[in-house]
């Protein structure tokens, strides 16, 4: 059922009055393709794109390590999960690493752009799956980089995003469309719905809640979808502030991670985040991190992994917002979680 939306804006789920600003640029690839940072393990660590190279910047410090070093190829994507680091590129490059090891993997897996891709645990195994422009989700399995199975769609898919509990994919591509996937007990893709997301003509980023029951995709259009998993329609729908320009299409689309702060956060192509409420999606805060009067282009968003903070990319530099938990963890009838 689709929820009638009235949307407040006067609330602060992070503190917009102290903005954290690290003086590191992280480097955007394709106009379109804007996730290029990712705080997989600690809340001080960000890993972010520079170049045709992958750094990690450490926020207590205010030191930034090289992870990979002067790659072929300069990312177009990045994604991190289960313990590993992976970046794509524009002539279908891709490198895997370990972070806990010095293994790696370095080869082309084919077709066109990688536009995404994503690490998941999918029927025990330890999964990569690739979006390609040449419209397949490519699936190997790690280490060993083994493929699995491509995943055929009628359309260049631009991202992919597995659901927490590992049992359902969705992805999206040059359309209105949305894909959804079960992922069977003996680890196979069985598509299971088509979606139309209205008002978008196409999609670039998607994400699952915590609880693998809702998604949201990000569109080029400037809209942000959100599904509960059950329904064909969206239960709610959020406008960039640019709405329609390019200059505010929806880029990247995260949920928190965790239980207790159920929190929403996309980006637009420039300037803007926004953070909604993901328990009612009543409520949004839209945050300006761009200077007064300036346009910057935003390279990614990520939530720490105990979802304290939002991490902000742009090509400027490095913006940390600090989450409101105590409003987070409280509710209206007095309960803490």
């Amino acid at each position: 059922m689709t929820i009638p939306q009235c949307i407040s804006d006067d609330i602060e789920f992070v503190n917009s009055s102290k903005i954290h600003k690290y003086p590191i640029r992280s480097t955007i690839q394709h106009w379109q393709l804007r996730d290029l940072i990712s705080c997989p393990s600690s809340r001080k660590e960000v890993l972010y794109v520079s170049g045709n190279n992958v750094n990690l910047y450490n926020t207590e410090s205010r030191s930034s390590l090289t992870v990979l070093k002067d790659l072929s190829f300069p990312p177009t994507c990045m994604t991190t999960g289960l313990g590993y680091l992976v970046v794509g590129g524009q002539r279908s490059q891709l490198m895997v690493r370990q972070l806990a090891s010095n293994w790696y993997a370095h080869q082309s897996v084919g077709g066109c752009i990688n536009n995404a891709m994503v690490v998941a645990q999918h029927a025990g195994q330890t999964r990569l799956l690739v979006c390609n422009n040449d419209e397949s989700i490519k699936v190997f399995n790690l280490p060993s980089m083994q493929r699995v199975t491509s995943i055929t769609l009628p359309t260049a898919v631009n991202y992919a995003a597995a659901s927490p509990d590992g049992k359902k994919v969705v992805a999206v591509g040059d359309t209105n469309q949305v894909f959804l996937f079960d992922v069977t007990a003996n680890g196979s893709y069985q598509r299971t719905g088509t979606l139309t997301a209205p008002g978008s003509s196409s999609g670039f980023s998607c994400a699952w809640n915590t609880g693998s029951d809702k998604f949201a995709i990000a569109s080029q259009d400037g809209l942000v979808l959100v599904w509960d998993e059950r329904s064909t329609t969206p239960m709610a729908s959020f406008a960039t502030r640019a709405h329609p320009t390019d200059k505010g299409a929806a880029r990247c689309v995260k949920f928190s991670p965790g239980s207790s702060i159920d929190l929403l956060a996309f980006s637009e192509h420039v300037s803007n985040v926004h953070v909604v409420d993901a328990r009612t999606f009543n409520s949004r805060q839209i945050v300006r991190v761009a200077p007064p009067h300036v346009e910057q282009h935003i390279s990614g968003l990520a939530f720490t992994p105990d979802a304290r903070s939002l991490f902000v990319g742009m090509e400027a530099n490095l913006v940390e917002l600090e989450v409101n938990t105590k409003l987070r963890r409280s509710f209206p009838a007095g309960a803490i979680l």
